[in-house]
């Protein structure tokens, strides 16, 4: 097993490639640390050219240059054809670009986490974990998340679904529900009304919540072509566990996210308004009647889920929620989630993968009533 320490050591070598020129590579170059000198290449077995610059070689016939510490960004394949890739450029360790960010930039980007000296509490709770989960893919999906995470072991069978099974309530026995109200916190681009269309889901009224201004622009539009009957609002705010205000990260790219101020100087920093899902609906609905009423939740928030959660708590109590989460953004979200959601004794819990390296992680909870 790869340490820590030799983790550090050839993420922090100063000469890097990049092995994949798709949306991951582009998003990679967007949150590049600029102390840091730019990937030398990009290898990509379709694409040529060059992406923002940068040269983009075929990865077919690439032969390993020394002293370059290649970053897979890209996800999708296989486990054997990313061995496979690694073993002929001459590198034994797959490193990943969000192992680099992790160490350049954690305090921006947390999706790199990794923890592969976890404390006896650490083991026992990850041995628990699985416990959790509603179904055997779900399991085992768990189980090949901790093997990369905490002991870097990419296994062969790593469980892997279409990006189209994203927010598919069909996989969860949701097909033609009706919800009264849907919070879309994460919009990003409004994709979750197509995501209900195409299950035959339908709702009373859509909150679509994005911050960054960038995706709130795409969203406006995208909700301007749907028309007033559509019944879907969009807010400017973040769902969070508290109403008030807090830093975010404005950056226009996937990893848009609340952050700590004290411990990241960023040109895109910025202070937005936050509010909880619990006041949202309040004053959207009130509280009479509630348990009658059916909500969807979906949470893709870049590691502010479980503050959300308990921002929610009430809502979670007294109506029939169902939940879409990421647990793909650091550790205390893929430990604590699940197990906060199964305490209120209500829900099924599944989980989907649609990338390797604990990435792609989407769960739903779905309430049994």
């Amino acid at each position: 097993m790869t340490s820590d320490a030799q983790l550090r050591k050839a993420v922090t070598s100063g000469r890097y490639a990049l092995v994949g020129a798709g949306q991951l590579g582009a998003l990679s170059l967007g949150l590049w640390p600029e102390k840091v000198a730019l990937p030398e290449f990009i290898l990509d077995s379709v694409k040529t050219g060059d992406m923002q610059g940068i040269e983009i070689r075929d990865l077919k016939s690439h032969v390993g240059v020394p002293g370059v510490t290649y970053l897979a960004s890209a996800f999708k394949m296989t486990p054997r054809e990313l061995r496979a890739i690694f073993r002929r450029i001459g590198q034994d360790d797959i490193l990943t670009v969000y192992d680099f960010l992790e160490e350049f930039t954690p305090a921006a980007f947390t999706n790199g986490w990794r923890n592969v000296a976890p404390t006896p509490e650490t083991e026992r709770r990850l041995a628990r974990l699985p416990q959790f989960f509603a179904d055997e893919t779900s399991r085992r999906i768990c189980q090949a998340v901790t093997a990369w995470r905490y002991r870097r072991e990419l296994i062969d069978d790593y469980p892997l679904e279409p990006e189209d099974n994203k927010y598919d309530l069909s996989l969860f026995e949701r097909a033609g529900t009706h919800y009264d109200a849907v919070y879309d916190c994460g919009s990003f681009d409004l994709g979750l009304v197509e995501k209900l269309a195409a299950a035959g889901a339908t709702f009373d009224k859509l909150i679509a919540f994005e911050p960054d201004p960038a995706h709130y622009e795409v969203c406006r539009e995208r909700i301007a072509k749907c028309g007033p009957e559509a019944q879907i609002m969009l807010d400017r705010r973040a769902v969070s566990d508290r109403n008030g205000r807090s830093a975010f990260l404005a950056s226009g790219l996937l990893a848009a996210r609340l952050i700590n101020a004290a411990s990241v100087d960023h040109p895109a920093l910025t202070a937005i308004d936050t509010c909880t899902l619990d006041s949202v609906h309040e004053r959207m609905f009130g509280w009479s009647g509630t348990p009658s009423r059916r909500v969807l939740i979906k949470l893709h928030v870049e590691g502010a889920e479980l503050a959300a959660l308990h921002g929610a708590e009430k809502l979670i109590r007294q109506t029939r929620a169902d939940i879409f989460f990421s647990l793909s953004h650091d550790e205390t979200s893929y430990l604590d989630i699940p197990e906060f959601l199964a305490g209120f004794g209500c829900y099924d819990i599944f989980l989907r993968s649609q990338a390797l390296f604990g990435e792609g992680l989407i769960a739903f909870a779905r309430h049994r009533a």
